[in-house]
């Protein structure tokens, strides 16, 4: 029947979380453009995430966003920050070995 090919039928987003509900004619733009769209993450992390939340992934998530070290200033992932701040950091608090120090 025709309404299996009509353009004018009413689609649904096939995006998890969208629910939109567009004539068949506009799902192909409307998916490619739905902020529920899942994409890679463009820090090359290897997460996929929705387009939505692509910013706060960036901002707060990603292990490959750029971090500035508290102590020293130095710029570097999140995934290695850890590791300098505990081992590497020239202004990282070390526990001196001479007794009575404290």
């Amino acid at each position: 029947a025709h309404v299996a090919v009509c353009d004018y039928a009413e689609a649904t987003c096939p995006h998890a979380g969208c629910g939109a509900t567009v004539f068949r004619r506009d799902l192909e733009a409307h998916a490619a453009s739905c902020e529920w769209r899942v994409v890679p993450c463009l820090e090359g992390c290897g997460e996929d995430v929705t387009w939505r939340d692509l910013e706060g992934h960036l901002a707060t998530e990603c292990r490959k966003r750029e971090v500035v070290c508290g102590k020293c200033g130095t710029k570097r992932t999140a995934e290695e920050s850890e590791e300098h701040r505990k081992r590497h950091c020239p202004d990282r608090e070390v526990e001196c070995e001479v007794a009575g120090c404290g």
